[in-house]
């Protein structure tokens, strides 16, 4: 769309400036005034620097061309090479997580989970009936509501928003804490949830060493290093492209300036004939 805008305004000032009768009648040099000859000379020297700005653009839309094509088969490389990254990262982690041991930790860990709900559930039964727990649990409604209230005013300083946000935020956990402490309290449900972490403490183990060994393979990074290899040639590309849509613009731009100079040197040319005409003849 630059491009086509940029060739459309060149051949239409092109056209404005060079189809105009007086810049196209030339005069013949016999009998012509020496500020005739100037003029002419002055038309004539702005109508080159018409020519040359023109030729730059043209230099400009060419660079624009070529940069665009070094763009987008830059951006294709990348697009490849980070499919090829996500491909061989998929089939390393299948590879190991198959060795790791991780489908029997994830069954462990939701045998856990499960186990942990059902020792849970009576007890936060009995401790949601409890007149202190129904307390907290309005005191953390109020708490999320003030907490939207703090957030919209602006009136507040910054220090006081901060130290409301963290009292209303610390309310928030009221219903929590009293959850926590019944449960401690609970042999079985305390039992079960030691044993809940433990099997997600092993998954996160699993987890931690095969993103290790992935990040090790050397497949993996051939594959990175060639993608980001290939982003970086992407980010030159846009720069450079970005650098010749500059200087396209500030081109087009002095060729608009180009042409007014040619207009100009007309207006002062047809001025000084009108002068001339207008002298009484000498008898």
């Amino acid at each position: 769309m630059l491009r086509f805008w940029i060739s459309s305004a060149c051949l239409l000032l092109t056209l404005l400036v060079f189809a105009s009768p007086s810049l196209a009648d030339n005069k013949n040099n016999k009998g012509k005034s020496a500020q005739e000859k100037r003029d002419d000379q002055k038309i004539d020297n702005e109508k080159k620097d018409v020519k040359q700005a023109q030729d730059k653009l043209k230099d400009d839309q060419k660079d624009l061309q070529d940069a665009q094509k070094v763009l987008a088969d830059a951006e294709g490389k990348e697009k490849t090479a980070r499919q090829k990254l996500d491909e061989v990262r998929k089939r390393i982690e299948a590879k190991h997580e198959k060795t790791s041991g991780i489908e029997k930790a994830l069954a462990d860990q939701d045998a856990a989970k499960k186990a942990y709900d059902e020792a849970a559930a009576p007890v936060l039964k009995t401790l949601k009936a409890k007149p202190e727990y129904q307390a907290a649990a309005k005191k953390v409604a109020e708490a999320e509501a003030r907490l939207k209230t703090i957030r919209a005013d602006e009136g507040l300083s910054a220090d006081a928003k901060r130290k409301e946000i963290a009292q209303a935020s610390k309310d928030k956990m009221a219903t929590g804490d009293l959850e926590l402490t019944a449960l401690e309290a609970d042999s079985s449900a305390k039992s079960a949830r030691a044993k809940l972490a433990d099997a997600q403490d092993r998954v996160n183990q699993i987890r931690a060493k095969t993103r290790d060994l992935i990040d090790a393979d050397s497949e993996i990074k051939s594959s990175l290093q060639a993608m980001r290899a290939a982003a970086n040639a992407t980010e030159v590309a846009g720069q450079k492209m970005q650098r010749i849509r500059d200087k396209l613009a500030a081109d087009s731009a002095k060729l608009g300036r180009e042409i007014q100079q040619v207009k100009q040197a007309e207006a002062a040319d047809k001025a000084n004939d009108n002068k001339n005409n207008k002298k009484p003849n000498k008898r």
